[in-house]
């Protein structure tokens, strides 16, 4: 069996989770601001449960059935990653539309830890 890169985990409270992870330093994937402003235009979402989308980095997807919720963290050891999900009633998806998202987000996340991270050459 290959070594693993993603690591799901649910949860019946995303937001309570999101903020438990924070308050313990998990490294969460963040999320461009503009995801959460593209949301707001489309859908009629309930203000509170935006605010908590942004604040806390999570992700929304819905469908005539139900709502899902999830959270990704950094890329962890150059490999894995983990997520946090919630499905709200009776969604049954896995929240793909959201995978451009996250995809970007941890391409930008590794170009920042690269860029920041000290030289390795001799000079």
């Amino acid at each position: 069996m290959p070594d693993p890169q993603h690591v799901a985990f649910a949860t019946d409270d995303a937001v309570g989770t999101a903020r438990a992870l924070r308050a313990a330093g998990a490294p969460l994937l963040a999320v461009p601001a503009n995801y959460h402003d593209d949301l707001d235009a489309r859908l009629d979402l309930d203000p509170a449960l935006l605010a908590d989308l942004r604040e806390h980095g999570l992700l929304y997807d819905a469908d005539a059935d139900g709502a899902f919720l999830h959270l990704y963290t950094e890329v962890l050891g150059g490999r894995v990653f983990f997520e946090v999900v919630q499905r709200l009633a009776g969604y049954d998806g896995y929240g793909a539309v959201n995978s451009p998202v996250r995809m970007a987000a941890h391409r930008r996340a590794r170009q920042e830890t690269r860029a920041a991270a000290p030289s390795t050459r001799s000079r």
